[in-house]
């Protein structure tokens, strides 16, 4: 598919602004960048259904924190409301175990590496999935670090839509697949920071970080601290295995909504002010804190339960 669509919408994102709606009008506020975002996709949708293809193949790839998980499951739902039938599969699945992995020169494994997937087990699915409809893939146990003994069969009928996952779905190595005409590739990434005039209050990199803090404090157990000494790593992977290919996305999603740091922003103080780690780690937290003490609050209840931003605070619609 020829990179013809590959704009973003890009929004009005002045801190003095959104203080201004939240504090006049907050529920309207929320519902029209909700209707917008969704809006969004449902035009990618339209233009990957008017190729004429008997089954669809879709990469989507994004940075870390950056909503990918929600936005398949939003594209699969809007591919289901326009009568084809959706399969998620996420990438993940393909991993060889920690045994196979390669090594980064500090001797540490590079879970990132896209060596880390059996890159022509993917090939062969992928190829399955279009020319027959079926194919058996495997299932990746990520408490015991290997491949499960569970096989997960997929059937795609005609007119059917399979999503792949993954922070290398965009990665060219997959390129010679399928012929082009198949494949539809999506970007989903933070695309705006927050501004006063000239100046950022929060860069596009800092919000993903918020979304991490929040989302692995609430869910996964991991304190905001360490996620703050991890970011950099991940950042650096990011850099290496997904902003080099970003550019080869025929549609790019902004997954930036522009009231987020108001929702989080009374949680996500409570838990930076108790960072207590090294200096730059701390001054990180001391930072974020700063700028989000200059947001209006909003209430989360405002917050529809099939938004993006659920998948980060909790209390959504969909199953992680």
């Amino acid at each position: 598919m020829m990179n013809w669509l590959n704009t973003y919408r890009r929004y009005a994102c002045d801190i003095h602004r959104i203080n201004q709606e939240v504090r006049h009008n907050p529920e309207d506020f929320i519902q029209t960048v909700e209707r917008i975002f969704h809006g969004d996709i449902q035009v990618i949708v339209d233009r990957i259904l008017n190729l004429p293809v008997e089954r669809h193949m879709v990469y989507l790839s994004g940075p870390s924190g950056s909503g990918k998980t929600t936005t398949g499951k939003k594209l699969a739902e809007a591919f289901e409301a326009k009568g084809c039938h959706a399969i998620l599969v996420s990438m993940d699945d393909f991993y060889l175990g920690k045994d196979y992995i390669p090594l980064l020169p500090n001797g540490k494994r590079d879970f990132e590496a896209v060596e880390a997937l059996n890159i022509p087990l993917v090939k062969e699915c992928v190829r399955r999935i279009v020319q027959t409809g079926e194919c058996t893939m495997p299932v990746y146990d990520f408490t015991a670090s290997r491949r499960s003994d569970q096989q997960r069969t997929i059937t795609a009928q005609k007119d059917s839509v399979v999503i792949m996952e993954g922070i290398h779905a965009l990665n060219p190595v997959f390129d010679d697949t399928l012929p082009p005409e198949y494949v539809s590739k999506i970007y989903v990434a933070v695309k705006q920071g927050i501004k006063d005039n000239e100046d950022y209050v929060l860069t596009n990199r800092e919000i993903r970080l918020l979304r991490r803090i929040m989302r692995d404090s609430r869910f996964r157990g991991t304190p905001p601290e360490l996620v703050i000494e991890r970011w950099e790593d991940v950042v650096l992977g990011e850099r290496r295995n997904i902003r080099p290919y970003r550019y080869s996305s025929d549609f790019t999603l902004n997954s930036i909504h522009i009231y987020e740091p108001c929702l989080i922003k009374d949680a996500a103080i409570a838990l930076l002010s108790a960072v207590r780690s090294s200096p730059e780690v701390e001054a990180v937290a001391r930072h974020l804190v700063h700028a989000l003490e200059r947001f209006e609050s909003v209430r989360e209840e405002l917050v529809p339960t099939n938004s993006l931003i659920r998948e980060f605070i909790g209390g959504g619609s969909y199953e992680y």
